[in-house]
């Protein structure tokens, strides 16, 4: 049963809100380009993993992607989780074309692209080697000491060839397409049921409620102060900062109209900006001159807020909830 469903991260859209709210050949936009194009890489390995772990019985499986739990020092994340009756399974999923290598010796993962570039990565064997710790210990909060917790890292791209220091890697590390046999082989390994069907799902709600998603500081992480960004309404036919309020939005390139055309800049605001906005600042952001159909156009949100008249601070995080 999917429990957690495999979504686009966040990350995507937050950094395409941020393509867009940038000047033309900003410094910034081939470093941002390159990252979107890397996260959409690993989300499309890890989608075809999930879709693959489909097949598994819904009562005894319970799925959950990109689950992110409180650890110690730093919250610690899982590309996919599996909860069985038995045991716990966390997969580390990497979806990387050419060549790569595991070396053990200066715990490693080198690639080496088609066109010949090399590139070293954190070893997936020891990120997921922390996960199961972290997850252990957070097992142990919820006074659950008994439960075995298993790893894999998965290469989702068909195409890869792998390589290894040492034979013992074929344990550590498979193909996709060997998920579903590896998986009944930890069946075999643990035939006795230590969770019942209610237990499962108890355990269910305390990962989901104990789930905090990773929110993106994009503006932090690239160094672009926020008086960078474009301000105004984007009209997506034109792809210009074009729109202007009257009964409706109207774009004054392509003529174009929009009733909600304010939702797209508000979610920008939560994305790069912060999660709270002003009358004010909404007025400043989307450029509309008239205090009047800013109030009428927030109150239409039905934003959750504080405080009174000019002091009113709008709350965003529900543009994006559920």
């Amino acid at each position: 049963m999917i429990i957690k469903e495999c979504k686009m991260p966040l990350k995507i859209e937050v950094l395409e809100a941020l393509i867009r709210r940038l000047p033309p050949g900003h410094a910034k936009h081939s470093a941002i380009q390159e990252d979107i194009k890397k996260i959409r890489a690993g989300y499309n390995g890890e989608y075809r993993v999930f879709n693959l772990l489909k097949a598994l019985p819904e009562e005894d499986y319970l799925l959950f992607h990109d689950l992110r739990l409180s650890g110690s020092p730093y919250p610690f994340q899982m590309d996919i989780l599996i909860l069985t009756p038995s045991f716990l399974l966390i997969l580390e999923v990497k979806n990387m074309a050419g060549e790569i290598y595991f070396d053990n010796t200066f715990n490693q993962l080198i690639r080496t692209n088609p066109d010949g570039k090399t590139e070293a990565f954190d070893d997936p064997i020891l990120q997921v080697s922390r996960q199961r710790r972290h997850l252990l210990d957070w097992l142990k909060t919820k006074r659950m000491n008994n439960l075995p917790v298993e790893t894999l890292v998965i290469s989702a791209n068909s195409s890869t060839i792998i390589r290894a220091s040492n034979k013992e890697i074929n344990t550590k590390i498979i193909r996709k397409d060997r998920i579903l046999l590896k998986i009944a082989e930890l069946n075999n390994k643990y035939k006795e049921e230590l969770l019942s069907r209610r237990a499962m799902m108890r355990i269910s709600s305390l990962l989901l409620d104990g789930h905090t998603p990773f929110i993106p500081k994009p503006l932090e992480t690239y160094r672009i102060p926020s008086t960078a960004l474009q301000t105004g309404v984007f009209c997506f036919k034109c792809h210009a900062y074009s729109m202007e309020r009257q009964r409706k939005w109207i774009c004054r390139t392509c003529l174009d109209t929009s009733h909600d055309a304010h939702i797209s800049a508000l979610l920008d605001y939560l994305y790069l900006v912060k999660p709270s906005i002003t009358n004010s600042e909404f007025r400043n952001f989307l450029q509309i001159r008239s205090p009047s159909s800013t109030k009428k156009l927030l109150a239409s949100l039905k934003l959750k807020h504080s405080g009174h008249n000019r002091g009113r601070v709008y709350l965003l995080h529900s543009l994006i909830e559920g």
